[in-house]
């Protein structure tokens, strides 16, 4: 009689396990849809400005005032920094007083000395006839003896003199006209005055920094009273130009890159003012340590709250494909590889469904062959392929 009950109780449990092993497990799956997606790659990058620009000064000189400040926006030539030097100034004045100088003695060679040497040769000129005719004169009453040698001597002494007077006049008058020596001495000296100032005027536009372009200030690294050193920076700023974007992404993602791709980018301070921007670079070097590649964005109508090296976030629509296959990424299996798979339900059970993908989106991936719409596709894991199952559709919350 205990061998009959054993035997039974025996059967009981093999028929229990039986039963247990047939029936389904209730797994959590999604069912394959048709909807629109887009492939983005999102990447985290900073605000470059134009040029960064240190201001320094070329001579060492104390600071008289500062005309900006941080964060002011500045305009080409602006003045920024006034620098003091008594020296410059007094050589600058020197140098003023003698082109004055050299200006008017110019003037007063047009004006005085050149008249002068004309009105003198002039009169020597008229001087020389006279003595000549004087002298012819004594010379024919000498030959008819009614004119004594001394007389005749002195009518020769006479015109001797008056030609020396000439000549002296002559050249006088030659050295002050344009070509004369007295012209290109002064022209000379002038020309060595006018170069005299300039320098000084040089040196003194030195102690006034001015904006080599307009831009913003960015940092201000002297006050009123230091001493400017040669070379070393007093003002930072930012020139204008195209705003440009910086930033790393992944190289895997370069063979989606194209010239003038439109980018929609977030700056972290302002996430409710997104604005546009289109790629105008992608670097030539990769990082090898990060194995990234950076690019460059630039931002053709960039919002007023955009400063320099602010954090932004940058999502660049690369791929768009309408009413297709979609799956959320985590449902397919070695998605990475060159053999990516599902497991499918297929009459209650799980199997290995190889498919071809096509762009992948946040979440989601486009499967272009393997499936069709309705289909079951488990994501629960830890579930063996051939498990018999009854799928329970995966909640909202649950999905990543």
């Amino acid at each position: 009689m205990s061998k009959k009950i054993i035997a039974a109780a025996v059967i009981s449990v093999i028929v229990l396990v039986a039963w247990f092993k047939w029936q389904p497990k209730t797994v959590e799956a999604i069912q394959v849809t048709q909807a629109d997606i887009s492939q983005t790659i999102v990447a985290t990058g900073r605000v470059a400005p134009m040029a960064k620009v240190e201001l320094a000064s070329l001579v060492t000189a104390q600071i008289g005032q500062i005309h900006v400040r941080e964060g002011e926006q500045i305009s080409q030539d602006q003045l920024l920094i006034s620098l003091t030097d008594a020296s410059v100034d007094a050589n600058l004045v020197q140098a003023q007083a003698n082109l004055r100088e050299a200006e008017q003695r110019v003037q007063e060679l047009a004006q005085l000395t050149r008249p002068l040497a004309e009105n003198n040769l002039a009169q020597a000129k008229a001087n020389l006839t006279l003595a000549e005719a004087e002298y012819q004169r004594y010379a024919s009453l000498q030959q008819k003896n009614l004119a004594s040698q001394s007389s005749l001597d002195n009518a020769r002494k006479t015109l001797d003199f008056n030609q020396q007077a000439y000549q002296a006049a002559l050249k006088q008058w030659q050295a002050t006209q344009h070509n004369g020596i007295s012209t290109q001495l002064l022209h000379s000296r002038l020309a060595q005055a006018q170069a005299a100032f300039a320098v000084a005027q040089a040196k003194q536009a030195q102690l006034n920094i001015r904006a080599p372009s307009s831009g913003v200030l960015l940092q201000r690294l002297v006050e009123v009273g230091a001493t400017a050193q040669a070379g070393k920076p007093l003002l930072t700023m930012a020139s204008d130009g195209e705003i440009r974007i910086e930033a790393p992404i992944d190289e895997k993602s370069m063979r989606f890159l194209a010239p003038e791709q439109r980018a929609r980018v977030i700056a972290d301070a302002y996430p409710q003012q997104p604005f546009e921007a289109k790629l105008a670079l992608i670097y030539p070097s990769i990082d090898p340590n990060r194995a990234t590649i950076n690019i460059r964005l630039v931002v053709e109508h960039p919002p007023a709250f955009l400063r320099p090296d602010m954090t932004v976030s940058i999502e660049m629509i690369t791929g768009n494909a309408t009413n297709t296959l979609v799956v959320p990424s985590d449902a397919v299996h070695d998605i990475a590889s060159q053999s990516p798979w599902v497991m499918k339900v297929e009459q209650g059970q799980t199997v290995k469904q190889p498919v071809r993908l096509g762009i992948k989106g946040i979440g989601n991936s486009q499967i272009l062959e393997g499936v069709t719409a309705g289909d079951w596709l488990v994501t629960q894991a830890d579930i063996p392929l051939g498990t018999r199952v009854q799928v329970k559709a995966r909640s909202p919350s649950s999905e990543r």
